[in-house]
């Protein structure tokens, strides 16, 4: 590749690699909050933007609101593809996961008789934005998925729905988009049982 210089610059005389600005750009962004409680309490800010002209892969520095946020790397985009960045974490939008039930009992289970530990599990998401303006926040959760006969999972209730299912088609995974206004406060309800036999003890609750 050849590249025109935009500007006079320097270059130290030695034997070595000498990195050089092509260009800076200012990027118009659309930003939304972003959660994922089943992993961590931090709430991140991400801006969704697109490419104006074929971006090379590569280190990406950046900065938001004159502030240095850390840097990426960036594969190669065409023309108007979109990509996301992340801002970093923020604490003025909060969002907690709280396990409520865990209940467990011993009890016969399908058209075999056998030993079946039957769960039923409960989980509630509260989301809280202190700012002073309204925002846009994504969660994401799952539901446990069953890859065997031996293991049921039945009886789930989302509340509210999900505003999509099985995200980026991943089953069992679900998003909500939540629009939070100033001070507001909303909760998610995830409810479900799952059924398996006695000894084995299914691992992700």
């Amino acid at each position: 590749f050849e590249y025109k210089m935009p500007f006079p610059v320097d270059i130290d005389s030695r034997d070595q690699y000498s990195i050089l600005p092509l260009l800076t750009k200012k990027l118009s962004a659309d930003t939304f909050h972003y959660s994922v409680p089943g992993k961590t309490n931090l709430t991140f800010l991400v801006a969704e933007t697109k490419a104006d002209k074929e971006l090379l892969a590569g280190k990406l520095n950046v900065y938001f609101g004159g502030r240095y946020i850390g840097n990426t790397s960036l594969s190669e985009k065409k023309p108007a593809e979109p990509f996301s960045l992340n801002l970093g974490a923020d604490r003025d939008v909060k969002v907690h996961r709280k396990k409520l039930k865990d209940k467990i009992k011993e009890t016969y289970f399908g058209t075999i008789q056998r030993d079946t530990v039957v769960r039923s599990f409960s989980y509630k998401i509260t989301a809280e934005n202190i700012k002073d303006r309204p925002v846009t926040l994504k969660i994401i959760d799952r539901v446990p998925v069953s890859k065997t006969d031996k293991i049921e999972v039945k009886d789930i209730q989302l509340t509210p729905v999900p505003t999509e299912s099985n995200y980026q088609d991943k089953e069992g995974v679900h998003l909500w988009v939540l629009q939070l206004s100033p001070g507001e406060t909303r909760e998610i309800f995830l409810d479900f049982t799952v059924a398996y036999p006695t000894g084995s003890n299914p691992l992700g609750f």
